[in-house]
């Protein structure tokens, strides 16, 4: 919702607190305004609404969590939803690519499972083991949310920059651009994983297992890059 949105939302609050016959001063409606004013001003009337019509719920003055649990699900399906995006991603960009995603949860996730990098180097019959750990881990932050979390998943490319000393390239932003660009401000500095990198166990020199790094990332689609990283939700 916008700022715009303001007036209209607090008619709709006032209306549903007379429905219920529940005063609210201008603090509550604050609260209320702060914890769904990221969603759109028609899909919160229609939360509102699912949640009136509920014959179990419905008897009882919603809250802004009864109301965000319309929006985004409970926590098993907003766990589930996250792996599904993550799986997307790896299939997409891959993990040469450090990423931010719109999800500061995500973020501490990963991190806690070994980061991006060493995630995206599990086979399939490894993440499929690991799906129920993410979930199971996701889930618990959506009930009790993580005090730090890192500001970015450091890919490939810039785990090796790091070694040898360049400069790192901005970010891929995943999802919606303004509010991973507010992960990316809030988030404390990611903590470097050292990853297994295969290519200098062959005997190359640093530089040149960066260049074949920057070589095959430079394979990845561009079309489907566009398509998944800079599309707003």
């Amino acid at each position: 919702m916008k700022s715009d949105d303001m007036n209209v939302f607090a008619q709709l609050l006032t209306t549903i607190c007379a429905l219920y016959k529940h005063h609210m001063n201008e603090l509550t409606m604050e609260l209320y305004w702060q914890a769904l004013c990221e969603f759109e001003l028609t899909v919160v009337k229609q939360a509102f609404q699912a949640y009136i019509n509920h014959p179990d719920t419905g008897q009882f003055m919603p809250k802004p969590a009864d109301v965000l649990r319309y929006l985004n699900g409970g926590s098993e399906t907003q766990a589930l939803q996250a792996w599904s995006r993550v799986q997307q991603i790896m299939r997409d960009v891959g993990s040469y690519d450090t990423l931010v995603f719109d999800d500061a949860i995500l973020h501490r996730v990963i991190e806690d499972m070994g980061g991006w990098i060493r995630l995206s180097e599990k086979t399939v019959q490894e993440m499929n083991f690991l799906a129920h750990e993410f979930k199971k881990r996701y889930a618990g932050y959506v009930l009790h949310p993580p005090e730090s979390y890192p500001r970015q998943l450091t890919g490939r490319l810039d785990w090796q920059n790091s070694q040898l000393g360049h400069e790192n390239q901005p970010p891929l932003l995943v999802g919606n651009a303004q509010k991973a660009e507010q992960i990316y401000r809030q988030g404390r500095a990611a903590t470097l994983s050292t990853p297994v990198i295969p290519l200098l166990s062959v005997g190359l020199s640093a530089g040149e297992a960066a260049a074949m790094l920057t070589e095959s990332a430079s394979e990845v689609s561009v079309a489907s890059v566009s398509d998944v990283v800079t599309k707003e939700d």
